[in-house]
């Protein structure tokens, strides 16, 4: 992603209120920002196409080289939506970042070029498997590059057409809204810095800190969007804090571990040039700073001092692609979990417990080239620039009641391709997403499980899940059958996302009280197959 370069006149910062609608009951009122609230429509753009379970292709280590048999991985993950980018009048936005808290994710645009044209938008994400954009706001004048959300409002880090705007004295802006359940609910105000495009903002109880790129600053403002402190520094991509240091990056000068009560400089780490322009991202996280360092893959440093820790390549080097775009872009570790958005290379995943050894998992296998990711609160977040976003749930656990046939199971450590034969019995807990599953005999797995193509329940045998389970990918061609005197039991939460098929004879049985079901793909139930037990399916497929 390119950061718009404009030559201006540098002048004093001064703070702007804008906003647009004429809908009396909307506080967005200036003629530069289109609100619309329009749920419904908004969401229309989402899409199922190709959502389900994703697999994970395992790296060797050793030789950076795709196994030829992929084991099991210790961690589900369901693409439960993908959201084309929006468009506005012929010109289709980017996504550039993305923040969650609790039910809603915030999400910037803006247009690459030097077209002035950016976006918010807010979904609601309390139900997993079905996300809502509940608002938007179109810049028609602003591009913006960041967001972050705290307290009931959203900073912004943005780029101003200064030509466009009576007010802007400077490209680079600081913008902030409040917003309350999923909508906007003040006017949007924007404050100049030196700069020509804000590039990050990172928030904290005290300050909000905004970096601006080229000759740019950091710029730390009060409660009341009162500048307090600036740090020069050429060519700033990206910044976070922990409330008593701040990190910021440059392109060009590497990375600097400041003060936050005066600035000053507590550490440095140098780091390889970075393409012009190209967008990186900084995170602070249990005393560590993983950083995006574009080709060098990403970089764990401490953050007391700024000493390595580890670096972690790009695991693959795809053929016929430019090797210029094979680069780090983004980096977004929780709960352990590092996804690193490559370019070309796609998102893969690495857990950073340990902190000498970061534990490859993988390669998820997603469409498109990776710009940014955010994994946050159980959700994964992957934009494609153009492509749009692609939202991602890692299926947890569920809680409640263990039967004690689930006590002291072990994990599944086998390859990928489950086959449990006539005279077998298996049981196996914990978090797996498999290929391909054959069950002949008796099968029980507690946890979380994801099968991402086929499954077949054959005659005789009975399969038994006790938590969470997800199947398939919508419209692409994987099926759950269910076949004469087979039974298939279901307890916890179940998402098929493939097509169920209950053969002559089948049963489907839903144990104990309280289960959900929802099915997505096609439904057929043939005579004689029996569906008991308690349960609720909200598409109506199994009535």
């Amino acid at each position: 992603m390119k950061i718009k370069q404009r030559f201006l006149f540098i002048t004093m910062g001064l703070i702007l209120a804008f906003s647009c609608s004429d809908d009396a009951d909307n506080p967005i009122n200036d003629p530069n920002i289109l609100i619309n609230t329009d749920s419904e429509a908004l969401s229309a753009r989402l899409t199922r196409e190709g959502t389900g379970v994703l697999g994970v292709t395992n790296i060797s280590p050793a030789s950076g080289r795709v196994l030829d048999e992929d084991l099991a991985d210790e961690l589900s993950l369901i693409l439960v939506a993908q959201a084309p980018s929006p468009t506005y009048n012929g010109n289709t936005l980017r996504a550039t970042h993305v923040d969650i808290d609790g039910d809603y994710a915030y999400v910037s645009y803006n247009t690459e070029g030097p077209t002035y044209l950016g976006g918010v938008e807010i979904l609601d994400i309390s139900n997993a498997t079905e996300p809502r954009i509940v608002s938007q706001a179109i810049f028609t004048n602003a591009d913006v590059s960041a967001l972050e959300y705290r307290n009931g409002q959203l900073f912004l880090a943005l780029a101003v057409d200064v030509d466009a705007s009576e007010e802007a004295t400077e490209p680079a802006n600081l913008g902030v809204v409040s917003v309350n359940a999923g909508q906007f609910t003040s006017e949007f105000s924007i404050y100049s810095v030196a700069g020509f495009v804000g590039t990050d903002v990172s928030t904290s109880s005290e300050f909000s800190a905004l970096v601006s790129g080229s000759n740019g600053l950091l710029t730390l403002f009060d409660q009341n969007q009162i500048v307090t402190q600036e740090y020069p520094l050429v060519d700033l991509r990206a910044v976070d804090n922990d409330d008593d240091r701040i990190v910021i990056f440059s392109g060009t000068e590497g990375v600097k571990i400041l003060n936050a009560s005066n600035l000053a400089e507590l550490s440095s780490i140098t780091v390889d040039a970075q393409e012009a322009g190209a967008k990186r991202t900084i995170q602070i996280e249990d005393e560590r700073i993983f950083l995006a360092e574009g080709k060098n893959g990403a970089g764990i440093y401490r953050l007391s001092n700024g000493n390595l820790v580890s670096k972690i390549g790009i695991p693959i080097n795809p053929e016929n692609v430019e090797p210029g775009d094979i680069v780090t872009n983004a980096v977004s570790v929780d709960d352990e979990l590092l996804f690193m958005a490559n370019g070309a290379a796609g998102i893969s995943i690495a857990d950073v417990d340990d902190d000498d050894e970061p534990e490859m998992y993988g390669i998820l296998d997603l469409d498109g080239s990776s710009n940014f990711v955010k994994n946050e609160d159980g959700f994964v977040f992957v934009a494609t620039g153009a492509g749009g976003l692609q939202i991602i749930k890692i299926q947890e656990k569920e809680e409640g009641t263990t039967p004690s046939s689930c006590e002291g199971l072990a994990t599944y450590k086998g390859n990928s391709n489950l086959n449990v034969n006539s005279n077998e019995s298996q049981a196996y807990s914990g978090s797996t997403t498999l290929k391909n599953v054959n069950i002949g005999g008796n099968f029980l797995f507690c946890g979380s499980l994801a099968i991402e193509n086929n499954l077949n329940v054959n005659s005789n045998g009975v399969m038994e899940v006790v938590g969470s389970f997800a199947f398939g990918q919508y419209r692409k061609n994987s099926s759950l059958n269910v076949n004469s005197n087979a039974t298939l039991k279901l307890s916890g939460s179940t998402v098929i996302y493939g097509d169920l098929r209950l053969n002559s004879g089948a049963t489907l049985e839903f144990v104990g009280e309280g289960n959900q079901i929802v099915i997505y793909g096609d439904v057929s139930i043939n005579s004689g197959a029996k569906i008991i037990g308690d349960y609720t399916e909200s598409t109506g497929k199994l009535d």
